[in-house]
C-alpha cells in the first residue's frame, strides 16, 4: 500500500504541477510528513489519506490502491465521520455494542467516533468497512 500511495501522489503532483511546499499547505498536511510519504517511509494517517483526498477531490480507495482510478466521479467534501458514522449505524438497525461484538473493535473507541472525538485508523476504517459492505468513500460519506 505504501509503494501504491507514493507513486499516486508523485502524480498527482507533477499532474498539478505541485511542489511540495504548496502541495503542504493546501492539504494542510505537515511538510516533513508529506516528504515521509514522498519517500515510501509511511502510509499516512486515515485522516491525512482523507485530506488529501479531498484537496484533490478523489477517491480514498483510489488513493489506497483499493479501487481503479474513477474516470468520472464525483467525490463530495468528507463530513464529520461521527455524522456519517451514526447514519451507518442507524441504516444498519446497529447498536454500538453490537458492532463491537461483530467486529472486536473497543466499545469506547466506537463511543470516540459516535461523539466525534476521533476518526477511526486506517485498519479500523478497513474493518468497518468490511463490516458494512462499503467501500472507504461510501463509509466516510464522500461518494457523491
Amino acid at each position: 500500500m505504501e509503494s501504491y500511495f507514493r507513486d499516486a501522489l508523485l502524480e498527482l503532483l507533477n499532474d498539478n504541477q505541485l511542489s511540495m511546499e504548496q502541495f503542504a499547505q493546501k492539504s494542510k498536511i505537515n511538510l516533513s510528513e508529506a516528504y515521509r510519504y514522498l519517500r515510501g517511509e509511511c502510509v499516512p494517517k486515515f485522516s491525512n489519506v482523507v485530506k488529501i483526498a479531498d484537496t484533490f477531490g478523489l477517491s480514498v480507495d483510489y488513493l489506497l490502491g483499493l479501487a481503479p482510478y474513477p474516470e468520472h466521479a464525483y467525490f463530495r467534501p468528507t463530513p464529520a465521520f461521527s455524522q456519517r458514522f451514526r447514519e451507518l449505524l442507524a441504516q444498519n438497525n446497529l447498536s454500538r455494542y453490537q458492532l463491537c461484538k461483530d467486529t472486536g473493535i473497543a466499545i469506547n473507541r466506537l463511543d470516540d467516533w459516535y461523539h466525534g472525538r476521533c476518526m477511526p485508523s486506517l485498519e479500523k476504517a478497513l474493518t468497518l468497512a468490511k463490516h458494512f459492505h462499503c467501500s472507504l468513500d461510501e463509509l466516510l460519506g464522500r461518494e457523491g
